[in-house]
Formats: C-alpha cells, sequence, structure tokens
C-alpha cells in the first residue's frame, strides 16, 4: 500500500497503483499495527482499513487510535463515545467525558455526574456520583450529596456515602464523620 496526492487531496493505492478507496481525503495519518488509520475530510474525522473501506458510516469532529481494549474514542458535537473494530458505537449514550481505561474501567461524565463504564458498553453502577475515582487496591472512591464512600468492582457500595471524609490504606478505610475518626475494615 502506498499513499498518493492529487490536487491536494490523498488516497491509497495497491502494488498495482489500483485506488483502494472511492473517497479522495485531505489528510490519511499512518497505519496503526491492526492495519488501520485516521482520514480527515472537510474537518471531520473517520477510521479507514488497508482495503480502503471505512470503518463507520459516522464522521466525527475527532478521533483518537485503537487502544489496548479495541477501542477508539470519538468527538461529535462536544460529546464523546467508543466505536470498536468495525465501527459501531460501544455506548447508547454519548457523554461529556470520558477517561482512558484503567484495568478495564474507564471514568465518565455526564451532566455533572460521575460513574464508571466497563469495555463492554455498561455502565458499573445504577448510581451516579458527584465525583467517582479510579480503583485503587480493588475500590474506588465515590462522593454523593457531599459525603464520601467505596465502591467495589462490581458496584456495590462497600462504604456508605455517609462520611465527611474517607482514605483507603493498608486494607483500612479511614474515616472522619461528624468531627470524629475511626477506622473500619474491608468487611465494613
Amino acid at each position: 500500500i502506498a499513499g498518493v496526492e492529487l490536487n491536494d487531496k490523498c488516497n491509497l493505492i495497491d502494488t498495482n497503483c489500483n485506488l483502494l478507496s472511492k473517497q479522495w481525503f485531505d489528510c490519511i495519518y499512518n497505519f496503526n499495527k491492526n492495519g488501520i488509520a485516521i482520514v480527515e475530510l472537510n474537518d471531520k474525522y473517520n477510521l479507514i482499513d488497508v482495503n480502503g473501506k471505512l470503518i463507520s458510516r459516522q464522521w466525527f469532529d475527532d478521533i483518537d487510535d485503537f487502544d489496548e481494549n479495541g477501542l477508539a474514542k470519538v468527538e461529535l458535537n462536544n460529546k464523546l463515545n467508543f466505536i470498536d473494530v468495525n465501527g459501531k458505537l460501544v455506548y447508547k449514550q454519548w457523554l461529556d467525558y470520558i477517561s482512558s481505561f484503567k484495568n478495564s474501567f474507564a471514568r465518565v461524565e455526564l451532566n455533572r455526574k460521575w460513574n464508571l463504564i466497563r469495555t463492554d458498553g455498561n455502565f458499573l453502577s445504577k448510581q451516579w456520583f458527584d465525583w467517582i475515582s479510579v480503583f485503587k487496591n480493588g475500590f474506588a472512591q465515590v462522593k454523593l450529596n457531599n459525603k464520601y464512600g467505596y465502591i467495589d468492582k462490581t458496584g456495590k457500595e462497600v462504604i456508605p456515602c455517609i462520611f465527611d471524609g474517607i482514605t483507603y490504606n493498608n486494607q483500612m478505610f479511614y474515616v472522619k464523620f461528624r468531627g470524629k475518626y475511626g477506622c473500619i475494615n474491608q468487611l465494613g
């Protein structure tokens, strides 16, 4: 495969000099290890495979390369989502913020509320929080109504959001409640 340019537009050709795509682009970026490249046309972005086929029917305002989970973050109208290698949107809902995945979870924000999402497209918890951390030692700190607690990787609340402050260290939760301090073990 080789890139060609004509009248400030780009395309790809095979070893017989046949065009791989009917569409000409403003830019074709480098192919990744999976044989997919980001393409740009009129300030919109998509992905193309080595056969010149567009991955998605939708063009986006911005697009990232695929991550180790096989997902590419996309932006459209200031909202975020992921697409899979087939160009299918992963989440039904467009989000305000999506972090990178860490330990199979990403932090997301929608309408000033936070949750965690899995790579399979499901939210970790039915509850949306005022804030949520990433997982550390199997627990994520959450804030709801100005009170803190912790959830586990199943979304179960292991420490309820009733504390004025809370940290986790050495298998213990250190809490502040009504001006007093205490400890709670992992079992609650």
